[in-house]
């Protein structure tokens, strides 16, 4: 009679503890918060689809790695053409921009950025091999030059025009294009130039046999940024703190020379 007492005790015991134990374990996951992060997926080296479907790329991994470094969050990625990303994140359909964002007054004044920059994402001038004229971007005066809706490159193409009324740039904005449609415009001389970043550009050269010309001064010297919301500093000051693990480790910069070919990152801090 004893046994079977201490038997039944046991396995009321065990009962409870493993009740405590599923309780404690949905508790720990609902303590869970779902963080989504909105990117872009037609980005060679930076945010794209592999062969498996998957996306991948330097933005990717630096986000993967922030991740686990924070297991109060979980982030999940929804990919966006690039000029719907801020919609996105003004509509509080996501938490996070992460596509190469550089900082500017206008973008300050409606997202919080990161306290660090985590990529050099300086731009420079492409011009086609053969073109030696082309300098600077007062030497694009009269010509046509392409870039990204919403971009950096695009913002100084309009001050520039605005600032020079009597010298303008003929200023092609357009949605995100692939290797291939800039390279055939460049080609039939629907362009006279584009933008890049160092990283970009080495691809492009490899891809296409060096047929392109960097202009050796870069026309903006920047970093690129995680955004958020103004209304969520919280979840900025942790991934702060996060990217800020990854920078001091220099697993950053492993991140960077693995996804880009070199350290973009070990000038934007200072």
């Amino acid at each position: 009679m004893k046994k079977n007492l201490l038997k039944i005790a046991s396995v009321a015991t065990l009962s409870l503890a493993l009740a405590f134990g599923m309780l404690s374990c949905k508790k720990e996951k609902s303590d869970v918060k779902t963080v989504i992060v909105g990117t872009g997926s037609d980005s060679k080296l930076y945010c794209y689809l592999d062969e498996k479907g998957e996306l991948a790329g330097f933005e990717i991994d630096v986000m993967k790695a922030i991740d686990e470094l924070l297991p109060q969050y979980k982030f999940e990625f929804q990919t966006f053409d690039f000029k719907n990303i801020l919609l996105a994140l003004s509509a509080g359909k996501i938490d996070i921009g992460a596509h190469m964002y550089e900082s500017n007054p206008e973008r300050r004044k409606n997202y919080l950025f990161t306290e660090y920059g985590y990529n050099d994402f300086s731009k420079y001038i492409v011009v086609l091999k053969e073109n030696k004229d082309v300098q600077s971007l007062k030497d694009l005066v009269g010509k046509t030059a392409q870039a990204s809706t919403g971009s950096a490159t695009g913002a100084i193409l309009q001050h520039w025009n605005e600032d020079h009324p009597n010298e303008k740039i003929n200023a092609v904005l357009t949605s995100a294009l692939t290797n291939e449609q800039v390279v055939a415009a460049m080609k039939n001389g629907t362009y006279d130039a584009f933008f890049s970043n160092i990283p970009s550009f080495n691809l492009l050269q490899k891809e296409y046999g060096g047929i392109f010309r960097l202009v050796e001064e870069p026309i903006s010297t920047s970093a690129s940024y995680f955004i958020f919301n103004l209304d969520n500093p919280e979840l900025k000051k942790d991934v702060d703190g996060a990217l800020k693990q990854l920078i001091d480790s220099g697993e950053l910069a492993k991140i960077a020379i693995r996804d880009l070919g070199s350290d973009t990152t070990q000038n934007i801090n200072k």
